[in-house]
């Protein structure tokens, strides 16, 4: 291990690379000010942290995270998305000064539409644009069965849904405590027992013992074989014994959303597995901040559908449309219990709507 003190990482990496090798990992990086008197005229620099490992005693997944040319198009890539993530926030919170109207100027019933709308937690993009809608179409509303039909059919613009259909390698990822391992083991169950096809499971959630057990309980069960990696190339080696499968279903780790190196391992793991289909799977009863977080920070990764659980634990819905609007991702599946196989619906975009409008309308009506 060494570190060094440098003007630049393009510095850095010219020393690394002389020292430690192609293969060399950048542990850390820091920026921290030497020379001058009491602080003043001191210079900045960076200080950086490089490791070279030796591959016949280390297996270990950070050289595939953290290889020095990666990190330079990582960090490239990365700071391009922040920016673009500040001006698009930018522009949305000037429409929406713009647009927006005083609660107080408001006819009384749309004021308690838009508590409806807030008390379901919908994103405040489409609660502006809805209440917008009504006041110019209608001026006033009534509170009736006929304003929930109104409001579903607006909703239907702003909610994605799509079933996929299930083969090759299918991927499940997300936050910590989501119920990844469960709603795996529910669609292998429908897989296997409503549509006939040959499942296998293949599992890199080793952080937790308990997992382990219970998905191979699960797959006992249903007599799925099952197989565990511990790393992105072994898990590329058990795909390709697998392939004879109809689908394999791949079960991770949970990742915390603040944690960089957990995103880039599972970066990573994508690169070297690229599955067919990429379930990103979140709580429905996460607050409205941390599923832009979430979706930020996972949306790095290429996922192709999104799976929302613990709808039975909420009685708050916005997520069953906010998810879809700010991803782009579709919603395939949303689970509403523990039980295997029978907690876990398609998602469909009409029911979501009715089930949103029906909720507003119940708050409203109580305000």
């Amino acid at each position: 291990m060494k570190k060094y003190m440098v003007n630049d990482i393009k510095e850095a990496l010219e020393q690394i690379k002389k020292d430690l090798g192609e293969d060399a990992i950048i542990l850390s990086t820091r920026s921290v000010k030497k020379g001058g008197f009491l602080g003043i005229g001191a210079k900045r620099f960076l200080e950086v942290t490089a490791v070279c490992e030796d591959k016949d005693q280390v297996k270990t997944e950070s050289s595939e995270v953290y290889k020095l040319q990666e990190l330079l198009v990582k960090n490239k890539e990365k700071k391009q998305e922040e920016e673009i993530k500040e001006l698009k926030q930018m522009l949305q919170e000037m429409k929406l000064m713009l647009g927006a109207q005083r609660l107080s100027d408001m006819p009384q019933n749309l004021q308690k539409v838009l508590k409806g709308l807030q008390g379901q937690e919908i994103d405040q993009t489409v609660s502006s644009r809805i209440i917008e809608y009504l006041r110019i179409s209608y001026g006033d509303v009534n509170i009736d069965d006929s304003l929930r039909q109104r409001l579903a059919e607006h909703f239907l613009a702003f909610i994605k849904t799509e079933v996929p259909n299930l083969k090759g390698v299918t991927l499940f990822s997300g936050p910590t405590g989501v119920g990844k391992t469960t709603t795996l083991a529910k669609i292998a169950a429908r897989l296997k027992i409503v549509e006939k096809k040959q499942v296998a499971i293949l599992t890199l959630d080793t952080y937790r013992i308990a997992a382990t057990d219970q998905l191979k309980t699960y797959a006992t069960i249903m007599d799925i074989p099952m197989r565990v990696a511990y790393t992105p190339k072994e898990a590329r080696l058990e795909l390709e014994a697998m392939k004879s499968f109809d689908v394999v279903l791949i079960d991770t780790a949970g990742r915390s959303q603040n944690n960089d190196m957990q995103m880039s391992e599972l970066r990573a793991l994508f690169d070297v597995v690229q599955p067919n289909l990429a379930f990103l799977v979140i709580s429905m009863n996460c607050r409205l901040s941390d599923l832009k977080d979430i979706l930020e920070r996972f949306g790095t990764v290429r996922h192709t559908h999104l799976i929302l659980t613990k709808m039975d634990e909420t009685r708050t819905f916005g997520h069953l449309i906010n998810a879809s609007m700010m991803s782009g991702t579709p919603v395939a599946f949303v689970t509403n219990g523990q039980r295997v196989p029978e907690d876990i619906v398609e998602a469909n975009a009409k029911d979501i709507a009715f089930l949103l409008s029906k909720e507003v309308l119940r708050i409203a009506q109580s305000s």
